[in-house]
């Protein structure tokens, strides 16, 4: 069963389409990593799906139940959302937002469960410590601690993982397979971060200037995905004139000072003739392309940030 669907979906701003006849198909038990540029349209469409904001054209269905239909607003009370910003009084402690959270869901709790729910995100031992004080790590893990008050079957988090600290998104990462494994929760996250999207979504959506280009399995995706090999050298410059000139036409140099070689070449070949021109040889091995290289072929280069 797809948890959620879009058909055709659509929404104009100004007479221009941010989100183009879009179709969505999001398995319930998934993990969705939503991969686009800046203004992509990401978060407009987790705006129509929590019901921020309303489709121009096309429709969407949340538990097989159509955004048309009056049963949704029941359909959305099984959905947790954290889209743009984490709404936290940062005057209050993590449970007084609980509490705040609870009043405003028409939820109570007891306290047992409020301590479980902050055991759960790693902030048991926060005690009277108010939110203004906590890291911005802390802020996003008590967010998904307020957004899972009311047991729901799908999360959206738009971009949680913006500004933490390795650790930070480390935690949360863990946080989130953890949510996904054994509660069963179905997450649709977008990340500028695609290294970690990499290591927790089961499927993708890539999208630019607000058309959905495709969508793929983890299992599609490292199938689609190119081989290459992957090369770091003393001099970047005359290594890459040198393979140039034998041939080896496709190339991409990475900001860290990487070569990869997508071309079907041998390995010993390659390092028998950088050998050959004094070039020093720091590292070599054969590399599947990543995601964010995979989604910067699939749009031809872009310029955009991912």
């Amino acid at each position: 069963m797809n948890i959620i669907e879009t058909n055709e979906l659509t929404k104009i701003y100004s007479g221009r389409a941010v989100v183009d006849h879009v179709n969505m198909h999001i398995p319930e038990g998934s993990i969705y990593g939503f991969v686009g540029e800046n203004g992509s349209g990401k978060t407009t469409i987790m705006r129509m799906l929590t019901g921020l904001a309303e489709p121009s054209k096309g429709s969407y269905s949340l538990f097989g139940i159509s955004h048309k239909d009056r049963k949704i607003y029941g359909a959305r009370k099984n959905i947790a959302a954290i889209v743009e910003t984490t709404s936290l009084v940062p005057t209050m402690t993590a449970r007084d937002n609980m509490i705040f959270q609870e009043m405003y869901l028409g939820i109570k709790l007891t306290d047992k469960e409020r301590m479980e729910l902050l055991t759960k995100v790693h902030l048991e031992s926060v005690g009277k410590k108010k939110v203004k004080n906590f890291s911005l790590g802390m802020r996003q893990r008590l967010g998904i601690a307020l957004a899972l008050i009311n047991k729901p079957r799908l999360m959206l988090l738009d971009e949680p993982m913006n500004g933490l600290d390795p650790q930070g998104i480390a935690e949360l990462r863990d946080l989130l397979i953890e949510l996904n494994r054994e509660e069963g929760i179905t997450v649709l996250i977008s990340s500028h971060i695609l290294s970690e999207l990499e290591k927790i979504a089961s499927i993708y959506g890539f999208i630019s200037h607000g058309k959905l280009i495709k969508e793929l399995t983890f299992e599609e995706l490292q199938n689609s995905s190119r081989k290459s090999l992957l090369v770091k050298v003393d001099n970047i410059n005359q290594a890459e004139a040198l393979l140039k000139s034998h041939g080896m036409k496709e190339l991409n140099i990475s900001p860290n000072g990487n070569i990869n070689i997508f071309d079907d070449v041998d390995i010993g070949s390659v390092v028998t003739l950088l050998h050959s021109n004094k070039i020093k040889i720091l590292a070599i091995k054969s590399s599947d392309e990543s995601v964010e290289e995979f989604y910067l072929n699939l749009i031809g280069g872009g310029n955009g940030n991912v």
